[in-house]
């Protein structure tokens, strides 16, 4: 009997890590990434301690950050003017406390690894396949993909992110509608800038707190820093995510500027908006909780953003999303080539 298959909806984070701890199973996972292909979006995560020591189960990804990053040794809080408020050093103890540092990526390059490390697996990949429906069996899941495909599997995981297709479907069945996002009033802008050099001997994730406004940086590479300004904004200014160009990047720059100037802000926040490499703008919002029950339907489960969604802060979305990636994975038997994998052992280990 051949290894069962496994549908793994969407190949961001949580996919590609779910499909190689299933493999290490027996099963034979398959991604549907409903992108065409990989494309330059979103900003960047800070990898924690929870976040690497999953990722080092699949492959040597912690190495791989640490050779194109430092890992971060401080926090400090600051005034908008600059002044410290306080500092701390506990980020120097996370190795040898938990196992694991903490280290700070561009997104899209950690899930590009991320992609690259499941191919090399075993683990199939295919792109442009975006889910439209979702029929379960009494022993399989099939997936139904826009263009008249479709693929039957074991069972379904739903990684598919903070708009997923797997929790709009899965909900439809139960008679439940997704709930409408709520704007919190604030907006992110988050850039990516040269270190400045003020910062470049202790790398670390830093706050500064003004009125009515905040930002966060931490360092990405060994000389580049991503940075998030939140501000009160409107609804309208929920992107896709999307790069500014050139022309629109300027104008965000100067109009960030001005409103930092005018407020006496750090000069070093200054300079980092100033030279900001590339920019996206987003609204943050609130969603509505599901209840755990709601993780689940017979074959299919959910994980990572597709179903706990939370606010944009330091990629903390990632590091769970990792975490249920391990724990599913630790619940899932072995594939046994002389066992059936009952709907109800499914749904104990969900």
């Amino acid at each position: 009997m051949s290894s069962p298959k496994v549908l793994i909806i969407g190949c961001g984070m949580a996919g590609p890590v779910v499909a190689c701890l299933l493999k290490q199973k027996g099963y034979a996972p398959i991604i549907f990434e409903r992108s065409p292909a990989p494309a330059d979006v979103g900003a960047s995560l800070m990898i924690c301690p929870n976040g690497l020591k999953v990722l080092n189960l699949i492959g040597p990804v912690p190495d791989w950050l640490l050779q194109n990053g430092p890992p971060v040794l401080e926090l400090c809080d600051y005034k908008a003017s600059g002044e410290v408020l306080g500092r701390s050093d506990v980020p120097t103890e996370f190795a040898k406390r938990y196992g694991q540092p903490a280290v700070g990526v561009k997104r899209t390059l950690v899930t590009e690894w991320l992609r690259e490390l499941a191919v090399e697996s075993g683990v199939e990949v295919r792109e442009g396949w975006k889910l439209e429906q979702i029929q379960e069996g009494e022993d399989r899941v099939t997936a139904f993909f826009e263009g008249g495909r479709e693929e039957t599997g074991c069972f379904l995981v739903g990684c598919d992110g903070l708009k997923a297709a797997t929790r709009r479907l899965l909900l439809a069945r139960g008679g439940i509608e997704e709930g409408t996002p709520s704007f919190t009033g604030l907006t992110q802008t988050a850039g990516i800038s040269p270190t400045p050099e003020a910062f470049r001997k202790t790398p670390g994730a830093r706050n500064w707190y003004g009125e009515l406004s905040h930002i966060i940086s931490y360092p990405i590479t060994h000389d580049k820093t991503s940075w998030g300004l939140t501000l009160p904004g409107n609804t309208e200014e929920e992107a896709a995510w999307s790069l500014f160009g050139d022309e629109k990047r300027a104008a965000e720059k100067e109009k960030m500027a001005e409103m930092l100037q005018a407020k006496n802000w750090d000069p070093v926040v200054l300079g980092m908006v100033a030279s900001a490499e590339r920019l996206i703008k987003y609204g943050i919002y609130d969603r509505p909780e599901l209840e755990p029950e709601q993780w689940y339907s017979g074959r299919c489960v959910m994980v990572g953003d597709a179903v706990h969604p939370t606010s944009v802060h330091l990629g903390q979305g990632a590091n769970q999303a990792c975490e249920d990636c391990y724990y599913l994975s630790k619940e899932i038997p072995d594939f046994d080539v002389g066992k059936e994998l009952r709907t109800a052992v499914l749904t104990q280990a969900f």
